[in-house]
């Protein structure tokens, strides 16, 4: 795989943890879980950004997203059938779980794409893996708050903007 198609690759994940992210957030009532979607959901588009640009320095440009393969894949995580606030700590706990292998895709594919690339695109997947590990540890944290006391860990951000 090119560093451009890996680049678009990049975006296309990124583009997907933002919106399985926003599906999540309407499906809660818990502030703190709330705070937690939108912190994830806002980190997810700003890594699609710095790929976006990344990839126009070298001359490409992002595939449009599969709008259809999005869906679907939400879809089966988040079905239809369950509206605003209707997510029960079970369905959450099991949402909880996609979203960390999706973290742990991510980080695998950073880490390992970041180990052949040049030194300034490394560099950025680096960052990305970081942060990614940091979503990965967020959601570790609310899976085991709602497992032990069927109530979300949450998220206070430092600086909310």
């Amino acid at each position: 795989m090119g560093t451009k198609e890996t680049l678009a690759t990049a975006i296309e994940f990124e583009k997907h943890g933002e919106g399985y992210y926003l599906r999540f957030l309407d499906l809660v009532t818990d502030p703190g879980a709330k705070a937690l979607m939108k912190s994830l959901a806002r980190d997810e588009k700003e890594h699609a950004e710095i790929l976006t640009r990344e990839l126009a320095a070298l001359g490409g440009k992002a595939k449009p997203p599969s709008q259809q393969e999005v869906e679907r894949g939400l879809r089966a995580i988040f079905p239809d059938t369950r509206s605003k606030g209707q997510l029960g700590s079970k369905d959450a706990a099991s949402a909880l779980r996609q979203g960390m292998a999706t973290e742990e895709r991510s980080i695998e594919f950073y880490s390992k794409n970041g180990a052949k690339a040049s030194p300034e695109l490394k560099a950025v997947f680096s960052k990305l893996e970081r942060m990614e590990r940091g979503h990965l540890e967020l959601l570790k944290e609310n899976l085991k708050s709602l497992e032990d006391q069927n109530s979300w860990y949450g998220y206070v951000p430092i600086l909310e903007g």
